[in-house]
């Protein structure tokens, strides 16, 4: 495999925060601020009316009891979270440290193909019960591989020792966990962490030490020179060209080699600040503080460019590169793979930015502080998706969760890039001490709020093993599960699709053909159609609908109706479904539409099943 061009961006935002990083300077130009606020006016007018009827309500701040607001103005969210036909239902799953997948038991006493197997299946079992419809999946946690890679090493978390490969014959986990995930009618994101190389060291590591943690043939031993030492970690520098090079061809080699729905980064590009003791005395040291990149810098940038500009640059550039990238084999390969992001939630503070930034403190940390300038991969539209990792609650007193939320709104409100929330369930558990996280209600709050905002096209829950009820005693544990129980009885409740992404649609999506429907031997319902093995289509969507007959017009926008969503059989053009769950005696109406990779669905094919 070759390596890939480092292409140089050019801005066109016209914000006064990007004005300064441009070349030359320009104008701010704001046409659509008066067009947004307008529509957020009559938002507001519309929930103090139905507030007064009684469809609406206000939340509470946890502290003060007062209702929670946004730029001034009271919030007001549904009382009932009714079905929603497009929203992206998402979960990370982190295999760093095992934290959720594998269990450290199907390598410990050599590898356990069965046990990682029904480990993952159960996984996918509890995501299709909660209705969930993408998976971030972490395949490459700290500069290694969950996959057969000729660039980077087996990971430890996968086989027990980092750059061994077990006896599996064959097998892929890879190509398995995707087709089996495919199969339940979900999205599989592939999550990279670009740079960090090994977890937090003991008090006596050094770079050396971590270096020779890493198998003999791991990038960062063959270079050494372009890795450093940061809080008793290694990570690659972004500052190194042949860094980024590297970095791009280790995604596309899982782009071209893996059936992949998206790509996904999170927030850990240059590393966050440390506390330490010096001199008797608690320091916040920041990255800035011991700049381990400074011969880099020195070596590599621009005439008359500081640091910090250069370490943000080092960053766009990467994204701007794997966005190209990943679309130009998009546009030739007929897919429609997204790029996707979940930075640290809060951009800058608008006290910060001249008014640009989030309604929050300029006490908080940002990303733009740690050279992640997140709103410009929405406002030149690199990004497909982005996933603000919004860890606060509605009360939070530096950076309100709503604030946050909406802030981001409207970013991506002239941007084709979705906007999905990271929703911070963990938080039940680490911040349980916390009068808002004491409140069941929380996270359901949290996504009524989001149903309020004109372009949130979803949520992704931190971390998996969060949306396990468990029977103990750990601190948080009984009012998370608590929460578990509102979130599967109040909002994941029918099945949603996930938006549509028509920019990444190469191809038309056709409607299946020949739909069937008869009864099983077993008081069930078999489902049976066609779809060529031509047809640009992932998925199918199953509707049911009571009693309505061929004259009745079907409302396909009512999620309501959806039975289920499930994978292409690839290699048949006979497809067939169980529906175990209707009265045999009652009459339906059946359909079937397809769905791309892009999530674009096909139109409707019907069936009135009289028994």
């Amino acid at each position: 495999m070759g390596y890939y061009k480092i292409h140089t961006y050019q801005l066109t935002c016209d914000c006064p925060y990007c004005q300064r990083i441009r070349s030359s300077n320009a104008s701010v130009q704001s046409n659509t601020e008066v067009a947004q606020e307008t529509s957020h006016e009559l938002m507001r007018q519309t929930a103090r009316q139905d507030t007064s009827e009684g469809n609406l309500i206000t939340l509470n701040n946890a502290f003060t009891q007062a209702p929670i607001t946004v730029g001034g103005e009271v919030v007001y969210v549904p009382k009932v979270l009714g079905p929603k036909k497009e929203e992206l239902r998402g979960v990370w799953i982190t295999t760093v440290r095992n934290n959720d997948f594998p269990s450290k038991a199907v390598y410990e006493n050599g590898f356990n193909l069965e046990l990682f197997k029904s480990e993952f299946l159960a996984i996918l079992r509890r995501c299709k019960a909660l209705t969930l419809n993408a998976i971030f999946f972490q395949v490459r946690p700290e500069g290694d591989a969950f996959y057969e890679s000729g660039v980077n090493p087996w990971s430890a978390y996968l086989t027990g020792e980092q750059g061994v490969k077990p006896d599996w014959g064959d097998f892929d986990p890879l190509t398995w966990m995707i087709e089996v995930t495919h199969q339940e009618g979900i999205e599989f994101h592939a999550w990279f962490n670009p740079y960090r190389l090994t977890p937090v060291g003991d008090p006596n590591s050094t770079k050396q030490s971590l270096l020779n943690s890493l198998s003999d043939t791991h990038y960062a031993r063959r270079h050494p020179d372009w890795v450093y030492y940061f809080n008793r970690q290694i990570y690659l520098d972004p500052g190194v060209p042949e860094v980024r090079e590297f970095i791009v061809q280790t995604v596309m080699e899982v782009v071209q080699n893996y059936a992949i729905d998206a790509v996904h980064f999170d927030d850990y590009f240059y590393p966050y600040s440390y506390e330490a003791e010096v001199n008797g005395q608690p320091t916040v040291i920041s990255f800035a503080d011991e700049s381990p990149d400074y011969a880099t810098y020195e070596a590599n940038h621009e005439p008359n460019q500081d640091i910090d500009t250069w370490r943000e640059q080092n960053i766009n550039q990467l994204v701007y590169t794997l966005s190209r990238t990943i679309h130009e084999y998009d546009v030739e390969n007929g897919k429609s793979i997204a790029f996707g992001i979940s930075p640290f939630g809060v951009w800058a503070s608008a006290e910060e930015t001249e008014g640009v930034g989030s309604n929050t403190s300029s006490a908080q940390l940002s990303s733009l502080s740690e050279y992640v300038n997140s709103k410009l991969w929405v406002d030149e539209e690199w990004l497909d998706y982005i996933v603000p990792q919004n860890y606060w609650s509605l009360s939070d007193s530096l950076s309100s969760f709503a604030e946050v939320a909406a802030w981001w709104n409207k970013v991506v409100g002239n941007s084709h890039t979705q906007l999905y929330m990271g929703l911070g369930l963990y938080l039940y558990n680490e911040d349980y001490q916390h009068p808002a996280w004491q409140n069941p209600e929380e996270i359901v709050d949290q996504i009524r709020y989001l149903r309020t905002l004109s372009d949130n096209d979803g949520y992704v829950f931190f971390t998996y093993h969060n949306l396990i009820a468990y029977d103990n005693n750990e601190p948080g544990q009984q009012v998370l599960n608590q929460a578990l129980s509102r979130l599967e009885n109040e909002v994941l409740t029918t099945y949603s699709l996930v938006p549509p992404r028509p920019w990444l649609q190469m191809r038309v999506t056709n409607p299946v053909q020949n739909l069937m429907v008869t009864p099983c031997d077993e008081e069930c319902t078999l489902i049976q159609f066609e779809d060529s093995l031509e047809n640009n289509s992932q998925y199918y969507v199953i509707y049911r609908v009571p009693r309505a007959r061929y004259r009745e017009t079907i409302d396909f926008s009512d999620a309501s109706y959806i039975l289920d969503v499930i994978g292409k059989n690839k290699g048949e053009v006979v497809q067939h479904y169980t529906d175990t769950t209707a009265d045999p005696n009652a009459v339906y109406t059946y359909a079937v539409t397809a769905l791309s990779q892009a999530q674009v669905e096909s139109s409707p094919v019907s069936f009135v099943y009289i028994p």
